[in-house]
């Protein structure tokens, strides 16, 4: 199943801001939502190689399609999902 990942702290604003947006996208395009706090799950950070956060995630599973740092405003982020869905469907 393919889904959509934050990795984000408590203490970060742009995280808290994030986090609608992404539930809203991932709903728009019907993939599973997920936030993953670093100070309770320190291992995403080498997992999904955080450099800073928010990062977004897509993934298939364990496969990490694309990923992305920063607070991304929901219709550039809904553009970025449909973008990377349709260059994974179509590089399967």
């Amino acid at each position: 199943m393919i889904k959509l990942i934050e990795i984000s702290g408590d203490g970060c604003a742009g995280c808290h801001a994030l986090l609608p947006s992404l539930n809203a996208v991932a709903s728009e395009f019907g993939l599973a939502a997920e936030r993953i706090d670093v100070e309770s799950s320190p291992e995403a950070i080498e997992k999904f190689h955080v450099e800073r956060i928010p990062t977004v995630v897509l993934a298939d599973g364990d496969k990490i399609i694309a990923k992305c740092s920063g607070y991304q405003p929901e219709e550039i982020l809904s553009l970025w999902v449909e973008a990377k869905l349709q260059a994974y469907s179509s590089g399967k």
